[in-house]
């Protein structure tokens, strides 16, 4: 198969990735895992005053697995 077309192809399949805590917010998830929650606000207040919300919401996402949604819900409620 031509590059161009399998680029195009996984383009296309990327939002078909599968979350583990598909319908869970961070909160619950940090409860279940017996994380500091109060630690990863402050964390995450300190990644948007330096580099942005956006990348706070990736890094969120990498470090909990969850959608798109809910960590701009959660960084939402930070702001």
């Amino acid at each position: 198969m031509n590059p161009l077309f399998r680029s195009i192809i996984n383009f296309f399949n990327t939002d078909k990735n599968v979350y583990s805590h598909r319908h869970r917010t961070i909160e619950l998830i940090a409860v279940e895992k017996n994380m500091d929650i109060d630690a990863i606000k402050k964390e995450t207040k300190a990644i948007i005053v330096s580099q942005g919300s956006v990348e706070a919401v990736i890094q969120l996402r990498k470090r909990f697995h969850v959608p798109l949604a809910s960590a701009w819900i959660f960084v939402d409620k930070l702001q």
